[in-house]
């Protein structure tokens, strides 16, 4: 702002004889001041984007948000807190590598491991941990016999004359959901631990890095990376801070929710902790302000930018939205790549396979975590069919988004099951078919990845009014049963399930391996193999044995798994996931109450006296503001509000909960 227009303001100002002029002489300066960049830090952060490339606010629209931060903050940090490289059809023919690509031309600071960027091989994880600019963090996977970690724990960033430490931690159940509990030296003992010994390991490791960053990196702030969640499982992140000191933040990941709350630390502190959902349907905003004081706030849609040369508007999920051109084209040339591979088709359907509600992107509303579902059915048949077995049993989780109606693509099929797992077929007692169930639905009606879906031919009933005996191990393996069981009635092709027959079960590797928690499995050796992927044998089911067309007996339920003396019809009523959180309100009489870019206006009226009383004075001001305009040139900028973030201090999972 110019100094003459200063003069004209305040020159109004003393015209109409506003009282205080002391004081907005100061505000008037202070205007000065808008034109130049912040000192505060501000961290951009993403977590499960599972190859959400372009999925509502999309990399391109980060792009352009973190840009446009850029240009008024001379201190701005970009964060993945895991779970990237795989979830789509892109991440999975690329082996990770396309999303390696994008994620190095967005350019991110920090990235820390999920439990997903292991689901193509430690080897091929170090090859992306070598491409990937950033590198990885990571500060619980190590080595199980000297409990060396594999990557670096912490890294330190400096910004705005400040340091801050990033320590990341992966969920310990990693080592079920992954290969890696297949790993051993020649003892049998495991190769790889995620700090899961006993109850306090993990806090004292992470602790020992927290002191570490304090007094020898002499770092001003600490943030977690947890890529754990705020959930049922049997490790949280808000469960790990209890126990921390000496925690500004945690950015949190693996649940798929979108929360900004706080949780108390080992001093009872709040501290702050959010989530953004998955698939980019958010952006997190951490900013650590030059007074010290910590805001954060949710971006569910980038604001219209200030300057729009480079930007670009689309729209994704019913909503319009602005993207980064550049970083739009880029991300198109990359899936360019592959197109003509994914968009073979290998079918078509009338109907489609629904797992979960339109756009949702929470983990808890996909029916195949709690229930049978029509997806699932297609797969287990597939997969029973590829290995020419008795029957399939499927980890619920493995299924992971809707097949829609119409041609179906090879691409349509990797974004439904993206592992490319290998079929293994073994021969396992009737026993261990009923523990495998048993254990599969401990958890229900709680939605659960380890729930299963089974193959046509095979049915039980499930009682949840039954509480679950089910042991597991500090990884969430299976143990044993040591009560009543909640699976009864099980029929294999029309008969009563022999316990001490033995049964050809068609499998995926992971779940063969004992991932999810599965470790029954591991107890028989593989009989054979059926030379192709999960993905190959639904593409081949639809094109061999359904004449390249689902039929309609696909889109229904088949009765396989039924949910008896349960309070609701969970074959048609959704699960509702309550979180217990702090209620907050919102009070607009406290300016503290109000985010920096809350705009209101005063409801207070104006009376004609006072009218009356302002009306020569500002007819004087008018006149005295042309003749200044005529010797002087002035111009102003207006800072854009951004219409579409939200500050709260709620877990609120997406609204599609």
């Amino acid at each position: 702002m110019s100094i003459r227009l200063l003069y004209l303001l305040l020159l109004i100002d003393v015209c109409v004889g506003v009282p205080h002029t002391s004081k907005k002489i100061d505000q008037i300066k202070n205007l000065r001041k808008t034109d130049e960049k912040s000192d505060d830090i501000v961290i951009i952060h993403l977590n499960d984007v599972h190859c959400g490339l372009q999925n509502s606010v999309g990399y391109d629209g980060f792009a352009l948000y973190r840009d446009e931060l850029k240009e008024k903050y001379n201190n701005v940090i970009s964060v993945d807190v895991g779970d990237h490289v795989q979830g789509g059809a892109m991440g999975a023919i690329s082996d990770g590598e396309a999303i390696i690509k994008i994620m190095n031309k967005i350019g991110f600071d920090v990235v820390t491991l999920g439990n997903h960027e292991f689901d193509y091989g430690l080897e091929q994880l170090n090859k992306l941990g070598k491409e990937i600019s950033s590198n990885y963090i990571c500060s619980n996977f190590c080595y199980k016999k000297n409990k060396t970690s594999i990557y670096e724990p912490y890294k330190v960033v400096e910004a705005g004359g400040k340091k801050i430490g990033f320590i990341g931690v992966v969920t310990p159940l990693t080592f079920t959901k992954t290969y890696l509990s297949t790993l051993q030296e020649s003892d049998g003992s495991a190769t790889y631990d995620f700090l899961t010994t006993n109850d306090t390991e993990l806090q004292q490791t992470v602790q020992t890095h927290i002191n570490k960053l304090r007094s020898d990196e002499k770092v001003d702030y600490v943030i977690l990376l947890t890529h754990i969640g705020m959930d049922v499982e049997q490790y949280t992140s808000n469960g790990l801070l209890s126990n921390l000191e000496g925690v500004d933040a945690v950015l949190d990941g693996h649940t798929h929710l979108v929360y900004n709350t706080t949780s108390k630390d080992k001093s009872n502190t709040d501290i702050h902790i959010s989530q953004t959902g998955t698939k980019l349907q958010s952006i997190g905003k951490l900013i650590f302000k030059t007074d010290g004081t910590i805001l954060s706030e949710t971006i569910s849609n980038v604001p219209e930018p200030s300057n729009k040369e480079g930007a670009l508007s689309v729209t994704r999920s019913n909503a319009n939205r602005w993207v980064k051109n550049e970083t739009y084209n880029f991300i198109q040339e990359v899936k360019d790549e592959y197109a003509e591979e994914l968009n073979t088709v290998v079918g078509k359907s009338d109907y489609e396979l629904i797992i979960k509600p339109e756009d949702s992107s929470d983990s808890h509303s996909i029916y195949c975590r709690y229930r049978e579902c029509t997806l699932g059915n297609l797969i287990c048949d597939a997969v029973r069919d590829a290995g020419q077995a008795d029957l399939t049993i499927i980890n619920g989780g493995g299924v992971r988004n809707n097949m829609k109606a119409g041609n179906i693509t090879k691409g349509d099929v990797i974004e439904t099951i993206p592992w490319f797992n290998n079929i293994m077929i073994k021969k396992v007692k009737g026993q261990t078919i009923l523990d495998a169930l048993e254990f599969g639905v401990r958890n229900c009606p709680t939605a659960s990845g380890s729930f299963p879906q089974v193959s046509s031919g095979v049915s039980f009933d499930l009682d949840t009014s039954i509480n679950s005996t089910v042991q597991t191990d500090s990884n969430g393996q299976y143990v044993n049963i040591t009560g009543a069981r909640r699976v009864s009635n099980v029929k294999i092709n029309g008969e009563n399930l022999d316990l001490n027959k033995i049964y050809n079960i068609s499998l995926f590797e992971f779940v063969s391996n004992g991932g999810d928690g599965y470790k029954m499995f591991t107890e028989y050796d593989v009989d054979r193999e059926a030379l192709m992927t999960d993905t190959d044998a639904v593409a081949l089911y639809i094109q061999n044995n359904l004449n390249g067309t689902i039929p309609k007996e696909y889109s229904e339920f088949q009765g396989r798994i039924n949910i008896v003396n349960s309070t609701s019809d969970t074959n048609t009523a959704t699960t509702t996931i309550t979180t217990s959180s702090p209620t907050t309100t919102s009070d607009n009489s406290n300016d503290s109450n109000i985010s920096p870019y809350y705009y209101r206006k005063s409801n207070k009226g104006i009376s004609t006296g006072a009218i009356v009383a302002i009306l020569i004075p500002c007819i004087v001001a008018v006149i005295a503001a042309i003749i200044l305009a005529l010797v002087c040139k002035s111009s102003t900028s207006a800072a854009a509000i951004p219409q579409n973030s939200s500050f709260n201090n709620s877990v609120t999972p997406n609204k599609q909960i």
